[in-house]
Formats: structure tokens, C-alpha cells, sequence
């Protein structure tokens, strides 16, 4: 599958001689101006009171606010925990075992050449993201998964997001077998920015375990076909698309 996925001027001033009418206007004009400020001293008192009134609201209404989502976030962590430990209490001890088994699963090793800009390393990068499929749906952890696919990977997208809610309702997937029997590389064609890689490969059944309560399988399979639109990046290879051929194509 191929991808194109692109100081002002002072103003003139005159000196006016001391006559007492000009003087004792200055006078009223000063008296008024004091009664003035007298007037907004005591209003600045009173709006100093309204303003402290409805601070101390405010402050009254945010901390009420505070203490109501604090409570609803301990109710959601007390429901959630009570909803572990009932989950936890109905495992039987051989689905503990599984589970815990599956959760300790050690992380993929990187292959040394994955990141070279060469078909080797595009086809161990493929490998590498198998097998961190795999891994994320047993342990939970999408981390690195996240980190070699671009967002525009719907598959990937979905398998991160699935791993994530299955572990989230307290199941996990038990650990299964997966090989690839064949890979093509096909170089890019002009103006397209991603590799093609055609895998074809084989897993065991796969079993997981949504709410830890119950059972979910998916038979094996003998040589799958995916379609890989795989990019490089900087200095390693990202997946931008995966395609899963249906068995009629793969055959075709």
C-alpha cells in the first residue's frame, strides 16, 4: 500500500497677576476639589467593603467548588477500587496465574538495525512492531507502540486503544505464538512518500481475558497478509498504515 501520506511638548504657559477675584476663585475651586476627594475617600470605602464582600464570595463559592469535585473524584477512586478488588476476588487462581504471567512479559528487544535507512531496517522495524502489538495487548503498555506509528495509523490507532480499554476493564490477552514467513519489500515509487512492505505470517491462537471474567478467542491463523506503508523519519522508520488482506485476497 502505497501512501502519499503532505515628553510630549510642554504646552505654553502664562503667569496671571494675584488678583483677588482670580485668587479667591482659586480658593472655591481647591475648597470644592477637597470636598472632592473627601467624597470619593468615603465612596472608596464603601466599594473597598462591596469589592472585600465579593472577594470573600468568590473565595467562599471556589472553595465550596473545590471541596465538591474532591469528593466526586475520591467517589470515582472508591467505586473504582471497589471494582478492582470484586474483580480480583472472582479470579480463580489458574486465571490469576495467566494474568500475571501476561503482565510480567518482558518488553521487546529493538533490533540493532531498525533504524538504518535501508530494507533491513524497514523490515526489522516491521518485526519490532508485531511483536509490541502483541506486548501491548498483554501488559497494557502502548508506549513504544505509540512511539514507531504516525497518528494517521488507523490500525495502530485502534490496537492502542484497544489494549488500553481491555486492560482498563481489568483483563489482559495471553501470550501467543507469532512468526513471519515471508516479507517483500518494495521500493517507493516516485512522488510517494512510504515504502510498502508485504508480510505474510502465521500466530496461534490468541486468548483474551476482557473484565478478567471472561473468554475471548481468535483461531489460529496460517499465513495472514498485511500490508505495511511504512516511512522514514528523521532517523527511524515510522508505520503509517497497516492493511489486513482478507483470506480471498490473500489468495487471489
Amino acid at each position: 500500500m502505497s501512501m502519499s501520506l503532505r515628553h510630549p511638548a510642554r504646552a505654553h504657559t502664562r503667569r496671571m497677576p494675584a488678583v483677588y477675584g482670580w485668587t479667591g476663585s482659586c480658593f472655591r475651586r481647591r475648597r470644592v476639589a477637597v470636598g472632592l476627594v473627601v467624597c470619593v475617600l468615603l465612596l472608596g470605602v464603601g466599594a473597598c467593603s462591596m469589592r472585600g464582600a465579593r472577594a470573600e464570595a468568590s473565595a467562599s463559592a471556589s472553595a465550596s467548588a473545590s471541596a465538591a469535585v474532591a469528593r466526586a473524584e475520591q467517589g470515582i477512586a472508591d467505586a473504582n477500587a471497589s471494582a478492582t478488588a470484586s474483580r480480583e476476588a472472582a479470579l480463580s487462581p489458574e486465571l490469576r496465574a495467566q494474568r500475571d504471567a501476561a503482565l510480567a512479559e518482558p518488553a521487546p528487544d529493538k533490533p540493532p538495525q531498525m533504524n538504518e535507512e535501508t530494507a533491513e531496517g524497514a523490515a526489522a522495524s516491521v518485526g519490532y512492531f508485531l511483536d509490541l502489538y502483541r506486548y501491548a495487548f498483554m501488559t497494557g503498555n502502548t508506549t513504544e507502540l505509540e512511539t514507531i506509528s504516525e497518528d494517521q495509523c488507523k490500525f495502530c490507532k485502534s490496537a492502542i486503544d484497544n489494549a488500553a480499554a481491555l486492560h482498563n476493564s481489568g483483563g489482559w490477552a495471553d501470550r501467543w505464538e507469532q512468526n513471519i514467513i515471508d516479507l517483500e519489500f518494495y521500493e517507493k515509487l516516485d512522488g510517494y512518500d512510504y515504502n510498502r512492505i508485504k508480510v505474510t505470517a502465521r500466530h496461534g491462537e490468541q486468548i483474551s481475558h476482557p473484565k478478567g471474567v471472561e473468554t475471548k478467542r481468535v483461531e489460529a491463523t496460517e499465513g495472514q497478509v498485511l500490508n505495511f506503508a511504512i516511512h522514514y523519519m528523521g532517523d527511524r522508520w515510522m508505520i503509517g498504515g497497516v492493511e489486513v488482506e482478507k483470506a480471498n485476497e490473500a489468495h487471489s
